[in-house]
Parts: C-alpha cells; structure tokens; sequence
C-alpha cells in the first residue's frame, strides 16, 4: 500500500495544494473580522480627508456586500454542520 501511496503522489500532491490553497483564499475572503477592519479602516481615512466622498461610498459599498457575503456563508457552513470549506 505504501508503494501505491508513493506512485500516486504526484496526481495527489497538487490536488492537495489546491484545496489548501483554496480553503486559504475562502477563509481570507470570508473573514469577518477582517472585513470590519477594513471598513473601520476605510472610515478613518474618508474622516481624515484623504478619501472623497464618491470613492468613499464605492468602497464601502464593495465591503458591505462582502461582509453581508461573508456572513451567509458562514451562516450556510453552520446550517451544515461543515467544517470545510462550502464549496
């Protein structure tokens, strides 16, 4: 079985890499608290005057969409009962 294992590990080692690699990106995407960060981050710089108020409204617009996105998501993976990542 450990021959086997070996022979196959050049099909499974890239299929492995995917699906951390893609489970990396989810998590990143759909983090939460990042996203509250990068709003209050966005709110401090729109105050301090160095966004305006039209660029202002597009980006926050962007990060409430996928906070609202983000928060589904994990809403889905718990109704599921998964760990992994929801496809």
């Amino acid at each position: 079985m450990g021959l086997l294992k070996l022979l196959a590990f050049p099909v499974t080692l890239p299929m492995w890499v995917a699906r951390v690699s893609r489970d990396e990106a989810e998590r990143q995407l759909y983090d939460v608290g990042a996203i509250g960060r990068q709003l209050a981050d966005l709110e401090r710089q729109h105050r301090d005057g160095e966004l305006d108020d039209e660029t202002f409204a597009v980006l926050e617009e962007d990060l409430l969409a996928r906070w609202m996105e983000a928060r589904e998501y994990h809403r889905r993976r718990e109704q599921a009962g998964d760990d992994s990542p929801a496809e």
